[in-house]
């Protein structure tokens, strides 16, 4: 077998194993299609809100920025979409999730550059997620970039 088959027999073998491991965990691979604001997205036609943030409405100090910034990290980039706990779905239909990539979440990012506040979760009469207690504790951190 040549060293181009191997490889792409390797690469193969890998994607299978990250695809099951996914499965298992509750995980899902996607490609976001469409981003909505800073705390809503679309993989592959899906609609996402952003498992435990809240960023600002439109019209509203930040709006766009989170909106933009959103676009630049995950905008058609293969992203894991995984629920954390609690609530799967709002009262919009939405998916609640959280949005990971190359190690990174799309929440923590958001919050830790002062875009998103936590919010929705345990201390808010919401079921409890398991990042709450990192979200939590960056945001009282992180200064509010509108005020």
């Amino acid at each position: 077998m040549g060293r181009c088959v191997r490889s792409r027999v390797r690469v193969g073998a890998i994607t299978l194993v990250v695809a099951a491991m996914a499965l298992v965990s509750g995980c899902r691979l996607g490609t976001v299609t469409y981003v909505v604001d800073g705390d809503t997205l679309d993989v592959d036609g899906r609609r996402i809100r952003i498992q435990g943030i809240d960023t600002p409405e439109r019209g509203k100090c930040g709006f766009q920025d989170a909106k933009e910034r959103v676009s630049q990290l995950v905008g058609g980039r293969r992203v894991i979409v995984k629920n954390g706990g609690g609530d799967t779905v709002d009262q919009y239909d939405r998916e609640i999730a959280y949005i990971q990539w190359d190690g990174l979440d799309l929440g923590t990012v958001l919050i830790g550059e002062g875009r998103a506040k936590a919010r929705y979760d345990g201390l808010d009469g919401y079921d409890r997620h398991e990042l709450q207690d990192r979200y939590r504790s960056l945001d009282q951190r992180v200064p509010d970039r509108c005020k």
